[in-house]
């Protein structure tokens, strides 16, 4: 597994406490406000912000296909289509794609030791336009 972290250096087989420090240290205005952990197979979960206004995101390096993570729990202080601005830019989020980071630590945890992610976590899939917009 390979963890990386914007303006960290990258790690490869982090373990537990370097996975925790990584991601705690994450904010959507500072240095480091995105990170992503890859397998061997390309698959990778990703997320970005920091503490209580994070997004979620995996992609499955089999079907091509990038999902978002999303809960039953809908942000009450989020509305649909509100931005979460960060170090690569701004991703337009519905109300049930707000995490904080202790739900981000438990999905690269469970990633990183090859486990199933927490069934309180859905994911939706992504389309992604290409350069010629479709």
């Amino acid at each position: 597994m390979k963890l990386e972290a914007e303006n960290s250096p990258i790690i490869i087989g982090a373990n537990q406490a370097q996975l925790v420090r990584v991601l705690k240290k994450l904010k959507s205005y500072g240095p480091s406000s995105f990170a992503c952990i890859t397998d061997d197979d390309g698959n990778y979960v990703q997320v970005a912000g920091g503490r209580f206004t994070c997004f979620i995101e995996r992609y499955d390096a089999k079907s091509k296909a990038l999902f978002r993570g999303y809960h039953s729990n809908s942000s009450t202080n989020f509305e649909d289509g509100s931005l979460l601005s960060f170090g690569a830019g701004r991703v337009q989020l519905k109300k049930d794609e707000w995490f904080n980071i202790e739900d981000v630590i438990e999905v690269f945890s469970r990633f990183n030791q090859s486990q199933a992610l927490p069934e309180s976590i859905y994911w939706r899939e992504i389309k992604v336009l290409n350069q010629n917009g479709s």
